[in-house]
């Protein structure tokens, strides 16, 4: 059969070929009209009045065809959904044009102006009648607010989410949760039932990253259920920020509306009532910082405690060294350079080596003058203008140390009390101009008094180890670009653990790990191979047994509970340890027995750690308490109380002054150990805190949480400078920083050593990005790749970009990470079978 072609069209008259150039439903209705069965032009299509034979149902059944026969699938299926959103009465003629073939009759009456004003929208899926009113059925609306449409619209959007690209799927993920949430609230009221089911079905995908609050959730079951809980309550009288691109939200949207009548219509209604969606054009870490709900606790005065408390002003330099010492080190080192300088000689490859004085004053923060290098006396770090200040200060420096060295014969530990409000204005005063010489870069950076911390006397011991230090720091790797040279991890394996190890630690100068198990026993690996013989010529001392399996370890018994945590004192000679029985111990590295024995806590102790001064160290309980230690006093020094729940990990900074604590009430505090109060609080976490470090420099702090995510903070504001996933869901057991403070690393449940560069996308100003090597892409794709194969797809979290490396192991999880003075990783853990 014959058919026009389209030149034949176009020598068709004039209404004709504009109706074929412009296929709207009036124009390719009146051009079919003129076509007869045998293919041939016919001049009565162009008579046709607006009382002619078609109606507005076969003109849409004409075009919908045509459209069908061209190819025009997208066309067609736009034309269908208008027809059957808006019902044209029959009859019903609207004014005519030059497109459409017809011309107006001219006995009609002329259209009501009233009507045609009208603007006809139809901003819902469904049909109107003639007079612009909605036609919704009873099914329709039944079926439009089920609990079953919930259900649908969800699975529907999870769904559409799992298949997106991997570019815009991070983004969806992190919106679907308040989707999510906001449609469990809707749906108990109506059904709680089918509210249970919703949750059950949906509630495991967002475990990992939102733990704590589906578990509070979980017990939501009515209004009154929603009212009296905290979260559901915070999510019902708050909206919740969302930062999106613009792209993946004009996706989004754009995937709701093409399925609107099938759920998206509902999830659109609920991204309109409760999200806030702050909209970029790319999405960073610093973005999404501010994301989540914003709970306003002005009423209960919190925010305004908070800000006073962030508001303290805290000394973050390091500690003051002593004068004395610090000349009798730098007349060792002397010494050994002068050893070194003869040995240059020889050796031509070793004379672009820095002399071990010159290492001394850059770790102090002091200027090296290599002019002056002959008189210890002279090798002053202050400029010529200052240097008749400096001996004043120095003057009154020794009179304060000879002062504290009388007052630490009868009693080293004892702190000063926390000084009156008078007071302290004129000691920061005074405390400012002392310190000069100690200030590193940063202004803000003021070192503590040196007569806030009572120290003991320092001996020959002391001077070795601060030698070893600066050994250790000449020759230590440098780690100043990630992107060329990665940290080198050595991992320590204890196998037939029968998984009763529970804790894990290293000594400063690698030689000794102590390990805490169950059965109350702590056993002292020796690391270099190195004798573990006691000193005692008995096997039996006060008590305590000393069980000498082997040459390399020792088993020291003494707690009638589990032991939690262990740590060395600095100059590894003592040993500290925590247990379920509600005391610390103090061991002797020399002997391997036990010395004194602490009670103070009225619950389990889970954290303790030594001071980085030594003499002190601070625990942390189950009674939601922090303590304060010295070793020659069975009683705590201060008591450090504010925590809500349990008080999981403590850290020391560098500088000895201030504690950290992390709790299960998902915040971490600040203490001054001068006036043991709080100085900082750090809110915004997700999950309980179980570990912490400060940066070697005191200004950055990193904490570890139970869902996988580090935060790192600025100790000066009190304010998060972005967050770190890559562990999963996965609990981070413990942190450490290298010498330089530009790398983390980091270890958990999930079986692996992380590597983390701080410098990028740190939101402080300071901290400038390394500029992008070719072809380094971090380990991203190598993390979210072994996590598919590690725990499925549904529990991979895709990590941040600031990921330098992974280090899996078979089956141990990571209980120890640290740093060694030569930049040497260490990581230990027990082998699951």
């Amino acid at each position: 059969m014959a058919q026009n072609t389209p030149k034949q069209s176009q020598q068709q008259s004039s209404p004709s070929s504009s109706a074929s150039q412009t296929p709207s439903s009036s124009g390719v209705g009146a051009q079919s009209a003129r076509t007869n069965s045998n293919g041939q032009s016919s001049s009565q299509g162009q008579g046709v009045r607006p009382g002619g034979p078609f109606s507005a149902s076969d003109l849409n059944r004409i075009v919908l065809e045509y459209l069908n026969k061209k190819g025009y699938h997208r066309t067609e299926a736009m034309l269908r959904a208008e027809s059957g959103r808006t019902l044209t009465p029959q009859n019903k003629q609207s004014p005519a044009n030059t497109r459409t073939g017809r011309l107006p009759d001219p006995r009609a009456m002329p259209p009501s102006a009233e009507r045609n004003a009208r603007p006809v929208s139809n901003p819902v899926p469904s049909k109107r009648d003639a007079d612009d009113q909605t036609v919704v059925s009873v099914d329709q609306l039944r079926e439009t607010t089920s609990p079953e449409s919930y259900i649908r619209a969800f699975s529907l959007l999870r769904n559409w989410t799992d298949s997106s690209l991997e570019f815009y799927k991070p983004e969806l993920l992190h919106i679907i949760y308040p989707i999510f949430i906001y449609l469990f609230l809707s749906l108990v009221p109506k059904s709680p039932l089918y509210a249970r089911r919703f949750f059950d079905r949906f509630s495991p995908d967002f475990k990992i990253s939102h733990g704590s609050e589906i578990n509070r959730l979980f017990s939501v079951n009515s209004i009154d259920h929603i009212k009296e809980n905290e979260v559901a309550n915070a999510f019902q009288t708050n909206r919740y920020r969302v930062t999106i691109s613009r792209t993946t939200l004009n996706l989004l949207l754009y995937f709701l509306n093409e399925n609107e009548g099938v759920g998206g219509s509902l999830i659109i209604s609920i991204i309109n009532q409760h999200l806030e969606p702050n909209i970029v054009d790319r999405v960073t870490s610093k973005d999404t910082l501010a994301d989540g709900i914003k709970i306003i606790e002005s009423e209960n005065g919190k925010s305004d405690i908070t800000s006073e408390i962030n508001s303290t002003v805290v000394k973050l330099g390091p500690f003051p060294k002593d004068e004395e010492f610090s000349k009798e080190v730098e007349t060792e080192l002397k010494i050994k350079d002068e050893q070194d300088k003869r040995q240059a000689q020889q050796d031509t490859s070793a004379s672009d080596r820095k002399t071990l004085l010159q290492e001394y004053r850059e770790m102090n923060n002091e200027p090296y003058n290599e002019a002056n290098n002959t008189n210890t006396a002279n090798a002053s770090s202050v400029s010529a203008p200052n240097v008749k200040e400096e001996e004043e200060e120095n003057n009154e420096t020794k009179e304060g140390e000879e002062g504290d060295a009388t007052k630490e014969k009868s009693d080293t530990s004892n702190i000063p009390p926390a000084p009156k409000a008078g007071e302290k204005k004129q000691t920061s005063q005074q405390q400012a101009g002392k310190v000069v010489a100690a200030v590193p870069k940063d202004a803000m950076m003021e070192s503590p008094s040196i007569s806030s911390l009572p120290l003991p006397a320092k001996t020959s011991l002391d001077l070795k180890l601060e030698i070893q230090k600066v050994k250790e720091s000449r020759d230590a790797i440098r780690l100043d670009d990630l992107q060329l040279a990665l940290p080198s991890v050595c991992m320590y394996t204890f196998h037939n653990t029968n998984r009763d190890m529970t804790c894990l630690e290293f000594s400063d100068d690698c030689r000794m790990a102590a390990c805490g198990f169950q059965d109350s026993q702590i056993k002292i690996f020796s690391l270099d191979g190195s004798s573990l013989d006691s000193k005692l010529t008995e096997t039996r001392r006060s008590g305590n047994k000393l069980i000498s399996n082997e040459d390399t370890t020792a088993t020291m018994i003494g707690h009638s509970g589990t032991v939690y945590s262990t740590s060395f004192s600095p100059d590894t000679r003592y040993l500290v340890s925590a247990s379920e029985d509600k005391t610390v111990r103090l061991w002797s590295m020399d002997t391997y027995t036990s010395l004194v024995s602490y009670k103070g806590h009225n619950h389990p102790v889970w954290d303790v750690e030594f001071s980085p001064l030594g003499h002190y160290f601070a625990t942390a309980s189950h009674d939601h308490t922090a303590r304060l230690w010295s070793c020659d006093h069975i009683y705590p020094l201060r008591i450090f109380a504010g925590h809500l729940n349990d008080v999981d990990c403590v850290s020391f900074h560098p500088n000895g002054c201030y504690v950290f604590t992390g709790s299960s009430d998902k915040t971490c505090r600040m203490w001054d150990i001068t006036t043991g109060e709080s100085v900082r609080l750090f809110l915004g976490l997700s999950a309980p805190v179980i570990s912490t470090r400060v940066s070697p420099d005191g200004r950055w702090l990193s904490t570890g949480s139970e869902d996988g995510v580090i935060n790192v903070w600025d100790i000066g504001t009190g304010k998060r400078l972005k967050q770190m996933r890559g562990h999963g869901k996965n609990a981070i057991y413990s942190l450490s920083y290298n010498k330089e403070g530009n790398v983390l690393i980091s270890g958990g449940a999930d079986h692996s050593v992380r590597v983390w560069d701080l410098k990028k996308a740190t939101t402080e100003s300071g901290a400038e990005p390394e500029e992008p090597f070719v072809g380094y892409a971090g380990d991203v794709t190598a993390s979210i790749n072994q996590d598919i194969k590690e725990y499925g797809r549904r529990r991979t979290v895709i990590p941040t970009n600031d990921l330098v490396a992974s280090f899996y192991t078979k089956k141990t999880p990571v209980f120890k990470v640290k740093f060694t003075r030569s930049n040497l990783a260490l990581a230990g853990g027990a082998f699951r079978d």
